[in-house]
């Protein structure tokens, strides 16, 4: 299913947004991103394209850190409604997640982002292996 995402979004919106300007393609360790059909498949249409990505470090991507804080916004309020017996419908867990990734505000992005160079650098002194990140 990935590979065919890639290839029904990744190539030619890509082509469009950037030409024949250089852009590099960013993706972390899952298994669905490193199984030799998708590797085979990028390599192929994307020759020295995809960054290369250390093992230990999924959060090198400030979208990881966003998930967390998404995350840990709707623990919070799914807790709050079982300890008052609220019954969580699928709608309503949806809307919930809709609505505190609405409430992330523009700051907590950019700091997000603006972290990155610490966050490489980190991930650069520690050889790829864990970071306080």
């Amino acid at each position: 299913m990935y590979k065919q995402i890639l290839n029904e979004n990744l190539y030619d919106n890509a082509t469009s947004m950037y030409g024949n300007q250089c852009w590099i393609f960013q993706q972390d360790n899952d298994p669905k991103h490193t199984s030799k059909e998708v590797r085979t498949d990028l390599q192929l249409k994307l020759p020295d394209r995809v960054l290369p990505w250390p093992s230990y470090s999924p959060y090198l991507s400030p979208i990881e850190n966003i998930w967390a804080i998404l995350k840990q916004k709707v623990e919070k309020k799914v807790k709050a409604m079982v300890a008052k017996k609220i019954k969580i419908s699928q709608a309503a867990f949806i809307t919930l997640v809709e609505e505190e990734w609405e409430n992330i505000s523009d700051e907590v992005v950019l700091t997000c982002i603006t972290s990155m160079p610490d966050r490489i650098q980190a991930c650069i002194d520690a050889e790829g292996g864990h970071t306080k990140y």
